[in-house]
């Protein structure tokens, strides 16, 4: 590093001493050089004639012309007069020969000079002719690189154009925006294969035809905004266009356009371009999320109101049995209770389906009679589907056994229901079927996908306007509908079919455009001794009695006593709590055991699920049984059904309550 330091310094050095020499003194040196040369070529000449007596000859004129030749071809115009000159005077001055002493004369030193300058002059001349033409032929050779380079840029420019042009044409071919270009008059001037593609057309040669011609449903569309942005020369940016283009499976096809102006370089205005992108999905999106808002708003409110019209309904239920049980069966009263019995089931049955509408129903197989479903519904779907649609039910003579959840059975019918009344605006006939049917394994293509076995069918058949083949492809897709916009959730037949499938069952949809629909179902069925064990495990029809101590925690006011007097009347010694607090302050007074308590789910100060939790660790033999009017979705939370414990949903009657916490309690 030091020895490198020092070699650098040095120079530095050298290199500043010689900056300081004047560049006068080069310069004038430089300028002498070609004189110098001259004198040294005349001295040279006269020393080699003096040296060899060439002056008495001729040839003495050929050395002081070769030197001045030279002189004049090495060092130019001016070194080769100087020269001449030196050499006249040097011959004049050698010249001996006898009889030409004139020749020391001024006239023969002029007469020299002449023919000596003569020389110089023709040898510059040489010099000048071959240096002009070396100057010639290498500008020659620079113009001649020049064009060449030029060329070659030429061709690379228009290579890299067309590159550049085929890049452009294969972005507006893939780009997923649709392009289109007019001039002032709305004459087409390129149109890219997507927006063809959103037309359902192919567009040929579209340079100078109309764009109503090329594009028509654009055209229609967006041709006043065209000639607007042609007048100010301001785009306008994303408005949309709806009902263009080919509609696919019944949604509405909606474009978001953008038009803008079109100028060259310097400003001046060729026309509009179009950019147009296909935004059908998205608002397809859309009205799915406000679809699905809705259905939450729906299902909050049904949740709200399922939780404290649940309460009513127990009460309403419980009441009504126990007048029963105090009458006899031929009393007018207590035909009047039964039938608030019934009419309270009927209420229940409408909050079922409220919440079924808004999937927040807590599913709850049982075995039942699709027969007894259908006949009990006949009421409400006369009321559903109009007067101007005739509903015709067919039974199946035998009974047709299923375990499924009967409200959601019910809610199949209705939505089913609700589509046949609306493919039938002008009425028609809506049938209903039941039946017993047995797969083989070898029927022919019916659309089900189902093992061989005995099932329940179910039809529901109209004669409404139909299906076409596509728009049948799509009928259990979520949110797909073929109705107009606020008229369908298009969540009908994607909830029957899901219902059906959690039934172990199957559902197949035909229709023929103008020839109406049918749409079969088939689920299940049970044989007679699968009947029988859950008949009886449904439910006894005798009342089961206790004497164990229960401790009951319900904070509604009207139904707490309602159970307790329930529990008392059938033997049971019940110690009574407002909610989970209020529980433990019970149990922790009371000396004896505590063995079964009945808790509802959802209770300020302390809920139920803590309640068991605390108990768990001061009472552990206490079996627990969670009640709720709340929906499916409150429980799950809860983590009531995911822990596998007791649960009995309301509303419920006395028999029912009874019959759960005797099963409970053994265990």
């Amino acid at each position: 590093m030091a020895a490198s330091y020092i070699h650098t310094s040095s120079g530095d050095a050298r290199t500043m001493q010689r900056e300081r020499i004047p560049k006068s003194v080069s310069t004038t040196v430089r300028a002498l050089i070609p004189y110098v040369e001259s004198i040294v070529w005349v001295v040279a000449a006269v020393f080699i004639g003096r040296a060899s007596e060439l002056v008495a000859h001729p040839t003495a004129f050929f050395v002081f012309g070769a030197a001045i030749t030279l002189s004049s071809w090495r060092r130019g115009r001016a070194a080769g007069l100087f020269a001449a000159a030196l050499g006249a005077a040097g011959l004049t001055w050698l010249v001996h020969v006898p009889g030409f002493h004139e020749t020391r004369s001024v006239w023969g030193f002029v007469s020299r000079l002449v023919m000596f300058g003569l020389v110089a002059e023709g040898v510059a001349m040489l010099r000048r002719s071959r240096d002009a033409a070396r100057i010639r032929e290498a500008e020659l050779a620079r113009v001649a690189a020049e064009a060449a380079a030029d060329r070659e840029s030429a061709v690379l420019l228009a290579r890299r154009r067309q590159e550049a042009l085929a890049i452009l044409d294969t972005l507006l071919a893939s780009s997923p925006v649709g392009f289109a270009c007019v001039d002032r008059e709305l004459n087409c001037m390129l149109a890219n294969r997507v927006l063809a593609d959103m037309h359902g057309v192919t567009v040929d040669a579209p340079v100078g035809r109309p764009l109503r011609e090329v594009l028509p449903l654009l055209a229609a569309g967006v041709e006043s905004t065209l000639r607007h942005v042609i007048r100010t020369g301001q785009p306008v940016d994303g408005f949309e266009l709806s009902g263009v283009g080919p509609s696919r499976f019944g949604r509405p096809t909606v474009w978001l356009v953008s038009a803008y102006p079109v100028r060259t370089s310097d400003e001046q205005l060729l026309g509009a371009g179009i950019a147009v992108v296909d935004i059908s999905e998205r608002k397809q999106l859309e009205i799915q999320l406000n679809h699905a808002q809705k259905m939450e708003a729906v299902g909050r409110l049904a949740g709200g109101i399922a939780h404290d019209f649940n309460n009513i309904l127990t009460a309403i239920k419980t009441y009504a049995q126990l007048l029963r049980e105090g009458l006899p069966s031929d009393d007018a009263r207590a035909v009047d209770a039964r039938e608030i019995q019934k009419s309270a089931d009927r209420a229940g049955a409408l909050t079922r389906q409220l919440l079924a509408f808004s999937r927040k129903q807590l599913l709850q197989p049982r075995v039942f009679d699709v027969n007894d479903t259908v006949a009990e519904m006949e009421r409400m779907l006369v009321r559903l589907i109009g007067e101007d649609i005739e509903l015709i039910i067919r039974l199946a003579p035998e009974s047709c056994w299923v375990r499924a959840d009967p409200g959601q059975i019910e809610q199949v019918l209705m939505n089913l229901a609700v589509n046949a009344r609306d493919a039938m605006p002008d009425g028609g006939v809506l049938l209903i079927e039941t039946d017993n049917v047995v797969r083989t394994g070898h029927e022919l293509d019916d659309g089900l996908d189902l093992p061989p076995g005995s099932y329940v069918s179910l039809s529901v058949r109209d004669t409404g306007v139909g299906m076409s083949a596509e728009t049948l492809a799509h009928v259990f897709e979520p949110f797909f509908t073929t109705k107009g916009l606020g008229h369908g959730t298009g969540l009908g037949l994607a909830t029957v079919y899901g219902i059906v499938k959690q039934s172990d069952g199957d559902v197949c949809v035909r229709s023929t455009p103008g020839r109406g629909t049918s749409v079969d179902i088939r689920l299940p069925r049970l044989d007679a001794g699968e009947t029988m064990v859950a008949q009886r495990s449904d439910g006894a029809a005798h009342t089961p009695n206790g004497n164990e101590t229960v401790l009951l925690v319900e904070d509604d006011e009207s139904l707490r006593p309602l159970m307790r007097r329930v529990l008392e009347t059938h033997g049971y010694a019940v110690l009574e709590a407002r909610h989970g607090k209020d529980a433990m302050r019970v149990a922790t007074g009371h000396g004896g055991d505590v063995d079964l308590v009945i808790t509802d789910v959802v209770m300020p100060e302390m809920g139920g699920r803590e309640l068991a939790e605390r108990l768990a660790s001061s009472r552990p033999s206490s079996k627990i049984l969670f009640v709720s009017g709340y929906t499916d979705d409150v429980v799950i939370r809860q983590g009531i059904l995911d822990s596998g414990r007791a649960f009995l949903q309301k509303p419920f009657t006395p028999q029912e309550l009874l019959t759960k916490a005797r099963e409970v309690l053994r265990g």
